[in-house]
């Protein structure tokens, strides 16, 4: 089987990282926990949430664990013949300029030091994203793609890719024939065995 994989929210806890650090980068407790973003969180303007990522984005692409068990399933599907790919809106890695390169470089160091496989790496844009990953998803005929985005999610649901939605408190409204909830990734493991 074929697999798209998003990283943000799916091999990564998003929001747990966002919770903590917004925590101690405005000094109170998130006033909007269902929100994606930081400036949704925390309901602070972009140019605030601008600073958090500058802040942070080093702490988050380099330093931050995979979800329990992302690395264990990995190693599993991939011994169980599945081919997968990484799809991802990965910030600013689709920038043609140093601050892209950046991106782009952290993101798969962070692949290579957990020891992550992927038979290659796609990124989107985050202005364009549901759009960009159904294009990827027909490019590598993929059959299931894993993600947490709702407005993702929804989109590949409705032009008939099958979504496994990683839980988050952002997606609890997102329902669709199309789409599977699940709450980890031993979980995926089990809905993708059979």
């Amino acid at each position: 089987m074929i697999i798209g994989i998003d990283a943000d929210g799916v091999l990564t806890d998003m929001s747990g990282f966002n919770y903590k650090y917004g925590e101690i980068f405005w000094g109170r407790k998130p006033v909007n926990p269902a929100g994606y973003t930081t400036a949704e969180i925390f309901r602070v303007s972009r140019g605030q949430e601008f600073m958090f990522g500058l802040k942070y984005f080093y702490e988050y692409c380099c330093k931050l664990q995979p979800r329990k068990q992302a690395f264990e399933v990995n190693h599993r599907l991939n011994s169980d013949g599945h081919v997968l790919y990484g799809i991802t809106a990965r910030k600013f890695a689709i920038m043609k300029n140093p601050l892209g390169c950046l991106s782009r470089h952290l993101f798969k160091r962070w692949i290579n030091n957990n020891k992550l496989h992927f038979e290659d790496i796609f990124f989107c844009s985050e202005s364009n994203t549901p759009a960009e990953k159904l294009d990827f998803c027909k490019q590598i005929s993929a059959e299931i793609m894993i993600d947490d985005k709702p407005d993702v999610a929804l989109f590949l649901a409705e032009n008939g890719i099958a979504v496994l939605l990683f839980d988050a408190p952002y997606n609890k409204e997102v329902k669709h024939k199309n789409i599977i909830r699940v709450f980890d990734w031993d979980e995926i493991y089990c809905h993708i065995s059979k």
